[in-house]
């Protein structure tokens, strides 16, 4: 027998080769489960009825993670969530067909006001606060004098009227920026404005993608101090959903 062989018909490289394909196939296996812990199992509409696809080789057993501040994770859940109904309806009777926002279409979650359905609690700091917090609990903050201090100001929907006024800023102290502005409207309503749907001016902030009239229907939060995950992601999909849905003569081609 040869150098490295083991028997007339097996050596030590074609041993190596076996033991390196099972481990591959072992790691696709691993993979493709541990994939799924988060997002699985899928929802489809086929055949006119929702039903959920777990994908290949099914889903992982549920695995308990200990996260930051004493709080447990379960992934995935060990009973999935009831299947999201949306407020919108597809456009025609084939699988794929694009949806058609019923209702208010700026809260129907399709489209440019898609959100995901995050944790519904605050972003936490590294101490277990909330690190989005208006300005006036953050004595420690100020604006820098060579900026534009939005506070005071009138906000102006994209048709030219004034929805309110800037009461306050809520920061992102672990960012060091402002994240939303604080909108009081004529009503006495507050909401929130993020910063990034907003263009500050000398004397008056603009705003592109939602109405004047429609300030009045962003969501607002169960604290009137903090905001969390979830409830960012139903203020920002609003005034995205707005940049398609705010008027009638946006959804229409431009030629």
């Amino acid at each position: 027998m040869g150098t490295g062989a083991i028997t007339q018909y097996i050596d030590v490289a074609q041993v190596a080769f076996y033991i390196f394909l099972l481990f591959f196939i072992g790691l696709v296996i691993y993979l493709t489960l541990e994939s799924k812990r988060e997002g699985f199992p899928l929802e489809t509409e086929r055949f006119g009825q929702v039903r959920r696809e777990e994908g290949i080789l099914g889903m992982p057993r549920p695995v308990t993670y200990k996260t930051e501040f004493g709080k447990t994770y379960t992934a995935p859940l060990p009973t999935p969530p009831e299947v999201e109904r949306i407020a919108a309806e597809p456009s025609h009777p084939w699988n794929g067909a694009p949806m058609q926002p019923t209702g208010n279409p700026m809260l129907a979650g399709v489209g440019p006001g898609s959100y995901a359905q995050r944790a519904d609690h605050v972003d936490y700091d590294l101490e277990g606060h909330a690190r989005i917090r208006p300005m006036r609990l953050l004595p420690a903050f100020g604006l820098s004098n060579k900026d534009r201090n939005p506070i005071g100001m009138e906000v102006v929907g994209a048709d030219g009227e004034v929805a309110g006024t800037v009461a306050d800023a809520w920061i992102d102290h672990m960012e060091v920026t402002i994240r939303y502005l604080e909108v009081k409207l004529g009503s006495g309503k507050t909401v929130l404005l993020p910063i990034n749907f907003c263009r500050i001016g000398k004397h008056e902030i603009t705003v592109k993608s939602i109405l004047s009239t429609q300030f009045a229907t962003v969501p607002t939060t169960k604290h009137p101090e903090q905001i969390t995950l979830l409830e960012e992601e139903k203020v920002m999909a609003y005034y995205g959903g707005g940049t398609l849905y705010a008027t009638p003569e946006r959804q229409e081609p431009l030629v």
